[in-house]
């Protein structure tokens, strides 16, 4: 296991070699420096998991140091522990706070205390760096499900549509052992396409922000536009709200319910409502169609992946990434007992009222 490293950082060599003493260990790699600007230059150079910062120091104190920290991308999330051997008045402890520290330790120190407090703020770190392998390996498998699994499929699907309009005139075996073979390799892609998205869902960054519904909803509809027409369906709303969110997220959403829609109807043509109504301070958003339903039983079932209760074709992911998308948002999702049809229900935070 990479030892993770820490800083120290007192103007007083003796303090340092104390704190040193204290917290040697071989999963650490110990930094030490007696001045602001010796920190503020390691901390440059290296990624630290934690700073043990002494608050009274000449020329630039720990306030000043923490300050500057918090000014710079590559430091402003850098745990900062202050030590200090000054009173405990209510006045420092909120300059301290003010300054960007998020504890503080009391001279003389309490060895059993300092190891604890550095070992907290330590392990968070090494789960961080752990999830950001994670979101590199999930990159790699991104790069892979685009090329090495996309580009066979792409080949055979090509191969078979030029072989099947040789077998133009051929018997109806050969023809339907074609058929099969374009077909499967058709729902391997998209299978392939649902978990990308899935994974993108998961591990990429979320911005934020105030999204208006309709838009998001009216190109949702146009992306299926062709896929609408096809089985005579229509998409009608009430009035929509601007929620908090994510844009990208959200189209998926919408895109997959809607889908969902046209895959499992009935015998008249999918008629699929979105509406919204409050609930305390979130919005709670309905997508409802006309189709064959889902049975009280497998209502959260239909949530894992790749759950499927029937033999109609699809990957069952998409549910699976409503679910985690608007989970992510801070809502929630869930099936009603509306019919018939089905009526998904999620919620969704209201925007940030302007001041």
């Amino acid at each position: 296991m990479q030892p993770l490293n820490i800083l120290l950082v007192d103007d007083k060599p003796e303090n340092l070699f104390a704190l040193e003493e204290l917290l040697r260990d071989p999963a650490h790699t110990l930094y030490s420096a007696t001045s602001g600007n010796d920190a503020l230059r390691l901390l440059l150079k290296h990624d630290f998991a934690v700073v043990l910062l002494d608050v009274e120091m000449p020329e630039m104190d720990g306030y000043e140091t923490a300050q500057l920290m918090r000014s710079a991308e590559r430091t402003r999330l850098i745990p900062i522990l202050f030590v200090t051997a000054g009173d405990r008045s209510e006045e420092r402890t909120f300059r301290g706070y003010e300054a960007g520290a998020v504890d503080f330790l009391y001279k003389p120190i309490n060895p059993q205390a300092l190891r604890s407090k550095v070992g907290v703020f330590v392990e968070l770190h090494r789960r961080q760096r752990e999830l950001r392998e994670r979101i590199a390996d999930l990159e790699y498998v991104h790069q892979t499900l685009s090329h090495d699994l996309r580009a066979p499929l792409r080949a055979i699907n090509g191969f078979s549509e030029i072989l099947l309009e040789d077998f133009a005139e051929a018997n109806g075996r050969a023809k339907d052992a074609l058929g099969r073979i374009i077909r499967a390799t058709s729902s391997m892609t998209s299978m392939i396409d649902d978990l990308y998205a899935l994974l993108r869902s998961s591990a990429t960054p979320l911005e934020v922000v105030d999204v208006d519904l309709a838009s998001v909803i009216a190109e949702a509809v146009e992306t299926l536009r062709g896929e609408l027409q096809a089985s005579g369906g229509s998409v009608t709303t009430g009035e929509l709200p601007v929620v908090r969110g994510n844009r990208r997220l959200l189209a998926q959403v919408f895109q997959n319910l809607i889908q969902n829609a046209l895959k499992f109807r009935g015998e008249r043509a999918p008629e699929i409502r979105i509406t919204a109504t409050t609930a305390a301070d979130q919005w709670e958003i309905t997508v409802h169609d006309n189709g064959i339903g889902i049975a009280a039983e497998d209502r959260e079932r239909v949530f894992r992946l790749f759950t499927r209760l029937s033999a109609t074709p699809g990957s069952g992911v998409g549910l699976t990434l409503c679910k985690r998308a608007i989970e992510r948002l801070g809502g929630r999702i869930w099936i009603g007992g509306e019919t018939p049809g089905t009526a998904f229900h999620f919620t969704l935070p209201r925007p940030i009222t302007p001041p």
